[in-house]
């Protein structure tokens, strides 16, 4: 495609003689084609990797009582982010009472910042849903190609179904395990459960009451 470049002020081709030639040389790459299949399919053992996050909740949220107990802030937790970055790890982020949303997409939105409970404590390990992921990412990195694809329409593609792969495996775990997984905790009910990557939209998961 053709683009403007802002340093020469004029109209030239996204890509220099030698990204294209990576790119062409790519698209016959077997393995790339194989882990690209790989991905496409998003077959997981859902019912080990659901009883995997009910394990790594009910451990969080262990780490949260603690936490909770030792700063007595003397809140209620009405919110609770699950927030991961480039890592397949989400960590829990609790916040007090509020208005909170129900999305119909990822969106930002306001919450209550100053009542802060947690922040980046406990873990729920997506790294069995990531795997196939991080294998692509691996392959375009060898192939000297994944900057050029990581911002196009058809990776961001990609990307969300596997989040949101992982969000709808997330939201099943806690409607199994439900709001008595958070006893010992004073929450404002409803509990609204979000995910999101670290500053980035946020999706709900569960409302608990």
């Amino acid at each position: 495609p053709m683009a403007f470049n802002m340093n020469s002020g004029e109209i030239t081709g996204s890509y220099d003689e030698e990204e294209i030639k990576n790119l062409i040389k790519a698209k016959k790459n077997l393995t790339l084609i194989s882990a690209f299949e790989k991905i496409k399919s998003l077959k997981y053992d859902e019912t080990k990797i659901i009883e995997n996050f009910k394990n790594d909740i009910y451990n969080s949220v262990s780490e949260i009582k603690d936490k909770i107990n030792t700063d007595n802030k003397g809140f209620k937790n009405q919110i609770i982010f699950l927030e991961h970055d480039l890592q397949p790890f989400a960590y829990f982020c609790g916040f007090g009472k509020g208005n909170y949303p129900i999305l119909d997409s990822p969106a930002l939105f306001e919450y209550n910042y100053k009542e802060e409970l947690y922040n980046g404590i406990g873990k729920i390990d997506y790294s069995e849903i990531w795997t196939d992921l991080l294998n692509f990412n691996e392959i375009l990195e060898e192939l000297n190609i994944f900057d050029q694809i990581i911002d196009t329409e058809f990776y961001q593609a990609i990307l969300n179904c596997v989040h949101f792969k992982t969000y709808l495996l997330l939201h099943e775990a806690f409607h199994q395990i439900g709001i008595e997984a958070f006893n010992g905790i004073e929450i404002e009910k409803p509990l609204f459960i979000y995910a999101n990557e670290h500053d980035c939209e946020a999706m709900n998961i569960a409302i608990l009451e």
